[in-house]
């Protein structure tokens, strides 16, 4: 089983930051991608058929503890297309922006942390996403 360490930011309800190790494996026994973490001697683990609906478990299990992850794929402006996640691993989503098309350009990675986004709950991020998508119709 082969398993890639990204080193990830969490906030817990306190305001405290926690720096701690995720891991991400894409060769299980049973063909299910893989997330682990540890936080404070608690284990997280969840499986899934691709990366990003695993880590919306993840953030889903996070957030009934308050705490919040700090990467990509837990932006408010950032969502897989359908292809995205029928292809590959679900490890790449655009960066959304109301009324405009997304584009190669605003494809990142959902694990890695760009600082100026804004990170939201799961239910904020999905909203967003179908405002987005409402905002293409016009």
């Amino acid at each position: 089983m082969n398993k890639e360490r990204k080193k990830i930011k969490l906030n817990d309800n306190n305001g405290n930051q926690i720096f701690t190790d995720l891991f991400l494996c894409d060769e299980t026994d049973d063909d299910m991608l893989l997330l682990e973490l540890t936080i404070e001697n608690k284990q997280y683990s969840f499986k899934g058929d691709d990366f990003f609906s695993v880590l919306l478990e993840l953030r889903n299990e996070l957030e009934k503890n308050n705490i919040q992850i700090m990467c990509n794929g837990a932006a408010k402006n950032v969502y897989p297309s359908p292809m995205q996640m029928r292809m590959g691993t679900g490890r790449s989503a655009y960066r959304l922006f109301v009324g405009k098309q997304a584009q190669n350009i605003d494809i990142v990675d959902i694990f890695e942390c760009d600082e100026n986004l804004e990170f939201v709950n799961v239910k904020e991020q999905y909203n967003y996403y179908k405002q987005w998508l409402n905002s293409l119709m016009k």
